[in-house]
């Protein structure tokens, strides 16, 4: 158990994207956001999925670029 503590997590960051993916994009909170109106002439789904889905990208460049930057100092 000590070696695990030793180095830094790997797979475990983009293991929790994956799931924070399969939270943000779960049938009952996008119910949520499919109830009628608008924000500024968009209706509020179609804002949540692309806000959600540029979030988990945006979040996955940088773990990765992390990875990468931390194998270099290495």
């Amino acid at each position: 158990m000590t070696g695990r503590r030793d180095r830094p997590p790997r797979g475990d960051r983009l293991i929790a994207l994956f799931l924070l993916g399969l939270v943000l994009f779960n049938p009952p909170l996008l119910r949520a956001f499919g109830a009628p109106g608008s924000l500024s002439g968009w209706q509020a789904l179609l804002l949540y999925i692309f806000g959600a889905w540029l979030a988990v990208i945006a979040l996955l460049a940088l773990a990765v670029e992390r990875h990468l930057r931390d194998e270099e100092d290495r």
